[in-house]
């Protein structure tokens, strides 16, 4: 995998999970929990699928 391919995918993912987080959030009146699981869960991920590919 590319450099520039895995940043543009570790910064969609964050963007993405961080804001359905923050959707979550709002709506079950929570702190920012959702949003820190989300982030957290993209960055794992981008993670393990550059280990795969990097294989």
């Amino acid at each position: 995998m590319k450099p520039y391919a895995f940043s543009g995918m570790l910064c969609t993912s964050m963007l993405i999970f961080g804001l359905i987080g923050y959707n979550i959030d709002g709506w079950l009146h929570t702190t920012p929990l959702f949003v820190i699981i989300g982030l957290m869960y993209s960055i794992i991920g981008s993670i393990i699928l550059l280990i795969k590919k990097s294989r």
